[in-house]
């Protein structure tokens, strides 16, 4: 039994009495299904679930345009009916105590016979035990993807219904309109049609406003429409048009249609109008299609009612508008977003039905006149053992000693201020033959302080002998020890007694398998969107990094960094690498240039100058100045291998050939005395060379560098590594649902900045920026609402982890996602919100109405033609597959019977 309650012409109640036997309920349950559809005439509920008499359902729900629905819901069983009951407030505000109120009954179901006992089981076993206990529970949502056809849909005219132009004048909206869309100035577009709808010049008097102003019977007809869409069925034309030409209407439908081009550049405002106008353009549509032929065409019932539904199609001259010419340039990212397919929600479900014996697990054989008695025995023990000791040693000596060695220790410690002297008395050597020495005499050794008698040997004495050795050992030593001992047994004994019996005993033990029945429910098409993101944990890893200080960023490899060999190191870009790879030890470059420097003066003709280690010389200058008076009035020399003058008679630098080492300067004058004594102040002349370091030693700081920035990199990798391991969790067991959240809240943010672009680029920031904040909280809002992110599915493209061992982790870790260069989304949309997306997609503007009140833009007309097919044909909550599991148990159970079980059906049944 279905029952239907419409509340304040707002929104309606569906409520249906399911039957015992259906899969939703328990076998004695008494429940009802409710589905809210808002508006009334909305084909796709917004709230639906279950209720019985022994619970009370809280419903609630925020409709897009912030309409408001909250209560609760119960139900009375009594003999012969079942009450469904309503406390619900809705309406646009949020003040409770402003919205309107319904308390009440919603649907009154009178008694039914009770259905038909089940069909018997053809597979009856009489081991199989009745069900006693009813377990259905979901097992996993999926969604069967149907590729986009290739062509529109052949009754595209049922659903579509477009502007015809020709009886328009030059001075409409859409002609004003078409004129200056070329231009793509959306800001000149919004105001021809903020003009029209202010009723400015040249549009004065053709803005309707509401339905009062609309000429008969075009007023009527929103009314007429609501009658036809209750009704479900119906002609309706010969009521108003029969014998009526409708061509007498094209001047008024033409004026429609330009109030209703003005409403669709300024979506939201005056909105009631906007609907009402849709529903006589929709009116118009059928009248005109059925009597654009003589006889009129028959429509059948679903052709009205598609044409009811119909969509439309915004012409393509006007339609989408431009974006701003100020809108902001986004960031180059290689994300996308695009429709992809149409796909049924489908969902398993999984019931309990009964328990069967299995396979055999035991048999316990009996003989006649004999007792069987079976132990099982289960021990388990645990001991806990803990020792602590610690170990100090203090000991103290204090002695004096007095030994040679001592003496002669502290005589080489003292030896600077002392003197040793040996004296020898009588102490010859004779040789004899052939070889054979003979010493007679004696010698002796004695030591006195070099101090010509300021030191005593009584202070000597004193300083060697006062030799003092102090040991401190101490012993302590602690043991304390802590054992624990515990022990657990269960024993389990069976006596079989078969000493009175007259034969033999077996008993048979069998595994206890479960039986499920699985279902596959058909929960209706859904609009599929595509989203390819780019790196989609980078917004995750910022925020550990800036919430946690912990670095997930995977640090670069020098090769990465444009480094392959150590000679691509550079002055200019060492300083940013050691940077990059935090090395703390800087080895500045050499100085590419050093300079030497030699002075010649009256009287040196010849001097070396010393050019730096690892360096060459590169160029020399030469500057010298004579006196006035001085008997040389110009020197020639030599540096290295170059000539100079004093004065120069071709001023600047003399060219070097790389000398290293020692390079000679000299020079030399006529009048250049022989010998002293010069004048010193007769000339001078300074010699400045300039040298370039040479490239091995650049080369060698390069290799320096080089091998510091890998140290450092392989530092870092490492530390990422175990970083990334310890953030993955890959070290501890983790809970798979709480990572795939956090998975799932991630690619939801990026998916919902990705969703803001297409407004970014389809509309831009207008030249008045004030609203921009409350546009972002409308858009989240709508993605919100819109989209069914609970049902959203996604991979991962881990490419690293196939190079790198050392990036390879567990699947049910967050590796994948962390060091994903791509993810790919598939986000199924509301079937409410379908065209409101694609509207969306296409023009980056929310439209307000629901569906059927949504235009659609012509390069949208073939996705859209598909939508509507399976949206007409939608089925909701139909099972279309049922098959039974087997599941083994831990459990046995006993036979009753001594029959060995035979399996004799097909294993395929």
């Amino acid at each position: 039994m279905v029952e239907t309650t419409i509340i304040n012409n707002t929104f309606k109640v569906v409520s249906e009495l399911l039957a015992p036997d259906q899969e939703h309920l328990h076998t004695t349950a008494t429940v009802v299904k409710y589905e809210f559809h808002y508006p009334a005439d909305a084909p796709v509920p917004v709230i639906t679930g279950y209720v019985d008499a022994h619970h009370r359902r809280e419903v609630q729900y925020t409709g897009y345009d912030a309409f408001r629905i909250k209560g609760q819901l119960t139900l009375t069983v009594k003999e012969k009916e079942v009450i469904l009951n309503g406390n619900l407030y809705y309406g646009h505000n949020e003040n409770p105590a402003l919205q309107h109120h319904f308390d009440g009954t919603l649907a009154l179901f009178r008694e039914t016979p009770p259905p038909p006992p089940p069909c018997p089981d053809d597979n009856d076993d009489s081991d199989d035990f009745p069900p006693q206990l009813a377990v259905d529970a979901p097992l996993f949502p999926y969604v069967n993807i149907l590729p986009w056809p290739d062509d529109t849909p052949a009754d595209s005219w049922l659903y579509f219904f477009s502007y015809d132009p020709a009886h328009t004048g030059t001075d409409s909206l859409y002609s004003l309109l078409a004129a200056i869309a070329p231009q793509k100035n959306r800001q000149a577009m919004e105001q021809l049609a903020i003009q029209f709808l202010q009723q400015d010049a040249p549009f004065t008097g053709q803005y309707y406003g509401n339905v009062q102003q609309v000429p008969p019977p075009f007023n009527s007809f929103p009314a007429l429409y609501d009658a036809w869409v209750a009704a479900a069925h119906g002609s309706g034309g010969e009521d108003i048009s029969a014998g009526v030409d409708t061509t007498s209407w094209l001047p008024v439908i033409d004026q429609l249609w330009q109030n209703y081009f003005a409403l669709a550049i300024i979506p939201g405002f005056n909105e009631p109008f906007a609907i009402a106008l849709n529903k006589i353009l929709l009116v118009c549509n059928l009248l005109q299609t059925q009597y654009s032929s003589e006889p009129p065409r028959v429509f059948t019932q679903e052709e009205i009612r598609q044409l009811l539904h119909a969509n439309v199609l915004l012409p393509g001259k006007v339609f989408p508008l431009p974006p701003y010419a100020t809108a902001l340039s986004l960031p180059k990212d290689d994300s996308r977003i695009m429709p992809f397919a149409i796909g049924q929600l489908k969902m398993s479900r999984y019931r309990l039905l009964r328990y069967q014996p299995g396979e055999i697990s035991g048999i316990q054989n009996v003989m006649k006149g004999e007792q069987k008695k079976t132990v099982q025995r289960q021990l388990q023990s645990k001991q806990e053992t803990q020792q602590e000791s610690s170990f100090q040693q203090h000991h103290n000596t204090g002695r004096y000693q007095q030994t040679s060695n001592d003496l002669l220790l502290e005589t080489k410690q003292t030896l600077a201020g002392f003197t040793q002297s040996t004296a020898y008395d009588n102490f010859t050597t004779t040789y004899g033959p052939p070889t054979q020495a003979v010493l007679n005499g004696n010698w002796s050794s004695s030591l006195k302080p070099d101090s010509n008698g300021q030191q005593s040997d009584s202070g000597f004495m004193s300083r060697v002998l006062n030799s003092t050795v102090n040991r401190v050992s101490e012993r302590i030593s602690r043991i304390r020890s802590f054992s624990q001992y515990s022990e657990q047994e269960a024993v389990t004994s069976s006596l079989f007694d078969n000493r009175q019996g007259n034969g033999h005993f077996r008993g048979i033990y069998r595994w206890l398998n479960k039986v499920y029945r699985v279902t596959v429910e058909n929960y209706g098409h859904r609009f599929l969107l595509e989203l390819n993101i780019r790196q989609p944990a980078q917004d995750y890893i910022l925020s550990q990094q800036s919430l946690n200080a912990t670095d997930l960023q995977k640090p670069l490899s020098p090769a990465e960094k444009g480094i392959s060999v150590f000679t691509d190191i550079t002055i200019s870009n060492y300083a940013q690498l050691l940077s990059y790879y935090q090395v703390d030890v800087i080895q500045p470059p050499p100085e590419l240039l050093a300079y030497a420097a030699v002075v010649l003066r009256p009287g040196e003709t010849e001097k070396y100058a010393h050019i730096p280690e690892h360096y060459a010389a590169e160029e020399a200058s030469v500057t010298g100045i004579i006196a006035d008076g001085a008997p040389v009035q110009m020197i020639k020399g030599i540096v290295g291998s170059s000539i100079f003058e004093v004065p120069a008679s071709a001023p600047g630098p003399l060219g070097m050939h790389g000398e290293t080492g020692q390079l000679p300067v000299s020079a030399i004058g006529p009048n250049l005395p022989d010998a002293p004594p010069y004048k010193p102040n007769d000339f001078i002349i300074n010699i400045r060379i300039q040298c370039r370091v040479s490239e091995e030693k650049m080369n060698e700081w390069k290799a320096g560098i080089y091998r510091q920035i890998s140290e450092a990199y392989q530092q870092r990798l490492s530390a990422y590594i175990n970083t990334f391991s310890r953030l993955s969790g890959e070290h501890e067991q983790n809970n798979p649902e709480l990572l795939r959240n956090t998975e799932r809240s991630a690619l939801q943010r990026r998916s919902i900045v990705l969703l803001m672009q297409v407004f970014h680029t389809k509309v831009g920031e207008a030249p008045d920026t004030r609203t921009a904040p409350l546009n972002d909280v409308r858009y989240d809002q709508f993605f919100r609402e819109a989209l069914e992110w609970d049902e959203m599915t996604w991979t991962f493209d881990d490419s690293p982890s196939v190079f790198s061992y050392a990036l390879q982790g567990r699947n049910d870790s967050l590796r994948p996602f962390l060091q994903a260069q791509w993810a790919r989304v598939l986000l199924p949309v509301r079937p409410a919100f379908n065209f409101q997306l694609l509207y969306y997609l296409s023009s980056g503007m929310i439209w307000p109405a629901p569906y059927p009140f949504v235009p659609v833009n012509e390069p949208d007309k073939q996705i859209a033609g598909h939508l509507k097919t399976s949206y007409n044909s939608n089925e909701y909550t139909k099972i279309e597959h049922s098959w039974e599991i087997v599941l083994p148990t831990a459990m046995q159970v006993v036979q009753e019977g001594s029959q060995l079980p035979e399996f004799t059906s097909s294993p395929h049944t």
